[in-house]
């Protein structure tokens, strides 16, 4: 995961869509630091439960990861995560009320770990009966819906395809 990263870092400054700090220019890298694993734990014994591998991975990588585009969302760190009932219950009450149960009913159990007040959120949402895996979502209230993908490394994956194609 960290060679896919430093890819999407090294694309970040070919497209300079941003202005970004002069130490991330130099490094060429836009993660924060590494989560320590006594972060990760916490956050865990916050949530009440065991986040997925390849996202501690990711963590003890970077602690945060710039916004790779404008509509693409800002890894958090991990001491901000959290369900996104806690962070936004309003988009979840707002599809409750435009008759879309099942995705709100999802969302309840979603954990926020980009894109908070942003156009666009990444969600990873936590096994349960119905889904026996983790599952993780690009979601965006204009978007009809999520934009499912089968890991972390998946989505980095599509954002590295998305900036290599992008002039």
């Amino acid at each position: 995961m960290k060679t896919i990263l430093e890819a999407i870092s090294l694309e970040m400054i070919r497209l300079d869509e941003f202005h970004y700090p002069e130490e991330q220019l130099q490094s060429k890298w836009f993660g924060n630091e590494p989560a320590t694993t006594d972060a990760i734990q916490q956050a865990e014994e916050r949530l009440q439960v065991t986040l997925p591998e390849d996202y501690k991975e990711f963590l003890a990588i970077a602690n945060g990861f710039h916004a790779f585009s404008d509509i693409e969302p800002t890894f958090h760190t991990v001491a901000y995560i959290d369900y996104l009932k806690n962070k936004d219950a309003e988009l979840i009450q707002i599809w409750k009320e435009t008759g879309n149960e099942d995705i709100a009913h999802v969302l309840t159990q979603s954990i926020l770990i980009a894109g908070f007040e942003e156009e666009q959120q990444f969600l990873i949402i936590p096994p349960s009966e119905e889904n026996k895996h983790w599952r993780y979502w690009k979601f965006a209230s204009w978007f009809p819906g999520e934009e499912p993908f089968d890991n972390l490394e998946d989505y980095f994956e599509n954002a590295l395809e998305f900036l290599n194609e992008t002039e």
